[in-house]
């Protein structure tokens, strides 16, 4: 909601990837980093003279575990560390993604983020009561084709909402 308050997370569109009794994990999609894939793969000893899209940004994905890389995609291609998030849309955190890229594969459709978002049990379904989030059922339109600066309006907006019609403040009566 845009009077959501936190550095992390104003702002911000979270991809949910994992929700159940024990807490939740998400992926943020709309801060890209001041770092490409080029230099990321760089900085990881990889080899760069192969990639499609070296100048691809890599996105902050939340403030936890910001020493590992998340991989959202669409590829039907199992990964070593795969899980499916919804019908066309995985999450992979394993190398053998990236050694492909390296190696020159094409993949059109794929975020790498560094960190994820997590919820401790029940601390997602506060913050949901709270009106702090608004969910919308994920598009990959919006994580792969948008973007950044328009994917909070337009994740905002499969929920009904438009957001320059909000007010960032309230009063008291």
């Amino acid at each position: 909601m845009p009077t959501l308050d936190d550095e992390n997370f104003g702002h911000s569109v979270t991809l949910i990837c994992h929700h159940d009794e024990e807490g939740a994990m998400g992926v943020v999609i709309n801060q890209p980093l001041e770092l490409s894939v080029a230099e990321l793969f760089s900085d990881a000893g990889l080899a760069t003279n192969k990639l499609l899209h070296p100048e691809h940004p890599v996105w902050f994905g939340g403030p936890v575990r910001q020493e590992n890389l998340f991989i959202l995609h669409d590829s039907h291609q199992k990964w070593q560390q795969t899980i499916q998030v919804s019908k066309d849309l995985y999450l992979a955190t394993s190398f053998d993604f990236l050694e492909a890229l390296a190696d020159g594969m094409e993949m059109e459709n794929y975020l790498l983020a560094l960190g994820c978002a997590g919820w401790a049990p029940g601390q997602l379904e506060y913050e949901m009561a709270e009106n702090s989030w608004v969910y919308a059922a994920a598009q990959n339109d919006i994580i792969f084709n948008t973007s950044s600066e328009l994917r909070w309006q337009a994740a905002a907006s499969l929920a009904g909402i438009d957001l320059s019609k909000m007010s960032y403040y309230s009063g008291q009566a």
